[in-house]
C-alpha cells in the first residue's frame, strides 16, 4: 500500500468504517455506503485544479441526498481513467457483486468523466447512466475525427480491450440518459455512437461543451439530476421548455449564437443577437463589440 497522498486523506477518513477507499498508480476511489442507491461519479477535466483536500466530484450533493457513492478521482494529469490500475479495480468490484448489493446504481460524470460513466458502465450491466457531453472513447480506430484531446489519448492506455469503448457500457445498461449540444459537432460525433433502444438524447442547444455549466447557470442541473436519481422520465417537454426560458438569460447563449452568426457572416442577425443580449442581461459585452468591429471591418 503506498504512502496516502495528503489532498485525499479527509476524503479517504469520511468513507468511515463502513466505507472503503483504494488509492491507485493515477486515480483514487473513495466508496461512503449511505443507502441501497448507488452513484458512481468521475472526475471531469478541472477536478484536479480545485485547492485544498479532495473530495469526488458531486460528493456534497449526494451526501445531502442521503445516497451511496464511489467517486472516481484523478490524482496526476488527466489520462480519462486508462491506465491498468484502475481497469484490475473495476474488474474485482464485478467479480465480487459489489454493484449487485445495490438496488439502484447510476453511473454519472460530464465530457471526460462522462467517458468514465459509459465506459465503465460495463462493469455493472443493468445499471442506468447519466453523461452530460461524453466522450465514448478517445481510440484513434473507433473515433478518428476526435483530435481534441491529444494529451489524453497519450496519456492512457488506449491498447488495452477493457473498458475501452463507451459504447459498450452504454450497450449493458438499462438506461442511458445523454445530454449534449446537437450543433456542436466534435459532441454529436460521440453522441451518434452512442444509439439504442435504452439510450435518451437530451438536447442542450447552443451551449456548445459548456452544457454542465450551462444548465447550471440555469438551475436546472440539480432538477435532471434529482429525477435521475429517483429514476423518474426527465419530461423532455417541460424540460425543453425551462431550458428554452433560462437560456434567455444566459450570457453563454447569447455568446453561442452570435458566434455562429459572426461566422456565418452575417452583419444583420450578429446586430439582433446583441441587441437582445444587451436588454435580457445585465452582463457587459466587450467581446461581443469586438466581434461586430471584426465583422465591419
Amino acid at each position: 500500500m503506498m504512502k496516502l497522498k495528503a489532498r485525499y486523506r479527509k476524503a479517504a477518513l469520511a468513507t468511515g468504517k463502513d466505507g472503503s477507499f483504494c488509492q491507485m498508480t493515477r486515480h483514487f476511489a473513495a466508496f461512503y455506503r449511505r443507502s441501497p442507491k448507488l452513484v458512481v461519479t468521475f472526475d471531469h477535466m478541472k477536478s484536479r485544479d480545485q485547492e485544498g483536500p479532495r473530495f469526488p466530484w458531486g460528493y456534497e450533493f449526494l451526501k445531502k441526498r442521503g445516497v451511496s457513492h464511489l467517486g472516481i478521482m484523478m490524482t496526476r494529469r488527466n489520462d480519462w481513467f486508462r491506465h491498468g490500475d484502475l481497469f484490475d479495480y473495476f474488474d474485482d468490484l464485478k467479480t465480487q457483486g459489489f454493484f449487485g448489493q445495490f438496488e439502484d446504481v447510476l453511473f454519472y460524470g460530464s465530457s471526460m468523466g462522462g467517458y468514465g460513466a459509459c465506459a465503465y458502465a460495463a462493469a455493472a450491466p443493468g445499471a442506468r447512466i447519466l453523461a452530460l457531453m461524453p466522450q465514448s472513447t478517445l481510440a484513434r480506430d473507433l473515433v478518428p475525427d476526435e483530435t481534441r484531446y491529444r494529451n489524453g489519448f497519450a496519456r492512457g492506455d488506449w491498447d488495452d480491450p477493457r473498458y475501452r469503448d463507451g459504447a459498450d457500457g452504454v450497450a449493458t445498461s438499462s438506461h442511458t440518459q445523454l445530454i449534449y449540444d446537437p450543433y456542436f459537432a466534435a459532441d454529436r460525433l460521440h453522441a451518434d455512437r452512442l444509439q439504442g433502444d435504452q439510450v435518451e438524447h437530451v438536447k442542450a442547444f447552443f451551449t456548445g461543451h459548456s452544457a454542465t455549466r450551462a444548465l447550471h447557470f440555469n438551475g436546472l442541473l440539480k432538477q435532471v439530476l434529482d429525477r435521475s436519481l429517483a429514476g423518474k422520465p426527465l419530461g423532455q417537454q417541460a424540460y425543453y421548455r425551462a431550458f428554452r426560458d433560462a437560456r434567455r438569460k444566459a450570457p453563454n447563449h447569447m455568446r453561442s449564437l452570435a458566434q455562429r452568426a459572426l461566422a456565418g457572416g452575417s452583419a444583420v442577425r450578429l446586430d439582433t443577437v446583441l441587441r437582445v443580449a444587451e436588454q435580457r442581461t445585465t452582463t457587459s459585452y466587450p467581446r461581443f463589440k469586438r466581434m461586430r468591429e471584426e465583422l465591419c471591418a
